[in-house]
């Protein structure tokens, strides 16, 4: 069985500089403003692994809208050098596991979660800017996770990151990254549809109790046996043919 990474307890060096500013928000929120805060990007490496590794800003969402608390005290964008960023949840896309692992602690009257540095740098995965790389690099020379294995078998579990996107967004984006990780790091080539998004999506069939079917192949056969046409290069089924 493969390994599977552990919930995260780290120690928080809250004077770093993206600690600082989190302090900031912390006072200037109304006392009786409870939020529960989630603080992903790199802001949770630097101030639970290395804090060396400087961004510009420091993203996280919420249960309350924090964008008015965040401008009227000079800490978003273009207020100040290091800013918050505040986004919306679906902008974390990452392991469907990461609230389990998450550091949860109160600070300031507020519930603050830090998603573990794995579920951090799988949503880096999609974009493996430089930067990214050097996030991968600082968490795995730091802490020896995640091992091949493991991520072998946190992308399994997020093998929805690797389905077609909308507008920009593209899943050979993913499968380029994740060969170019590889590469990088475990000196390998690796095939994203063999090893990660094929054994996740028989898993996925083994949990329906029929792993041996391939539906795929099924459609095209009942298709073939009423003669269904394909549609034509536009999507549109042809004039003569039943809805």
């Amino acid at each position: 069985m493969q390994r599977r990474v552990e919930r995260w307890q780290p120690v928080l060096d809250w004077n770093t500089p993206a600690g600082r500013l989190l302090d900031d928000l912390l006072r200037a929120l109304p006392s009786e403003s409870k939020p529960v805060i989630t603080v992903f990007g790199s802001a949770p490496i630097q101030m639970g692994v290395d804090s060396g590794l400087l961004s510009a800003d420091v993203d996280l969402f919420a249960d309350q809208d924090l964008k008015e608390i965040v401008a009227q005290n000079s800490l978003g964008r273009d207020q100040r050098d290091i800013y918050i960023q505040v986004c919306d949840e679906l902008n974390f896309r990452t392991s469907p596991k990461w609230r389990d692992r998450a550091f949860t602690i109160q600070r300031g009257g507020c519930t603050i979660r830090f998603p573990h540095p794995v579920d951090i740098l799988i949503a880096k995965l999609h974009r493996l800017a430089d930067k990214d790389l050097r996030a991968f690099e600082i968490v795995i020379q730091k802490t020896g996770h995640p091992t091949e294995a493991e991520l072998i078998a946190d992308l399994q579990d997020a093998v929805d990151l690797f389905r077609p996107g909308f507008d920009e967004e593209n899943a050979s984006d993913m499968i380029i990254a994740t060969r170019r990780l590889w590469r990088h790091f475990f000196k390998r080539d690796i095939d994203p549809r063999v090893e990660i998004i094929a054994p996740a999506l028989q898993r996925r069939r083994d949990g329906y109790g029929e792993p041996t079917r391939d539906f795929k192949r099924e459609l095209l056969e009942i298709g073939s046996a009423y003669r269904v046409p394909r549609p034509d290069k536009r999507g549109k089924r042809p004039a003569n043919v039943p809805s």
